[in-house]
């Protein structure tokens, strides 16, 4: 499973990752569904960075030593 991430402070960028989790047939970080156990890798929109959600969810991530992959828009 694939879990997409990204800023998510306006209903527009959480539009984008939901989008993107479309994409690439993953789930957005902040679905309820997200079992990080059972998942292969985190891809990170643009701006991720500058989101507290979005870097907890890369930590997340590194913790479980899961691939942490950057997209471009």
């Amino acid at each position: 499973m694939i879990i997409i991430t990204g800023p998510q402070s306006t209903d527009d960028e959480v539009g984008l990752i939901a989008e993107a989790a479309g994409y690439f047939d993953g789930l957005p970080a902040y679905d309820v569904a997200v079992q990080w156990p059972e998942a292969t890798a985190l891809y990170c929109l643009i701006g991720w960075e500058t989101c507290s959600l979005a870097v907890a969810d890369v930590t997340i991530a590194e913790a479980l030593g899961l691939p942490v992959l950057q997209l471009a828009r």
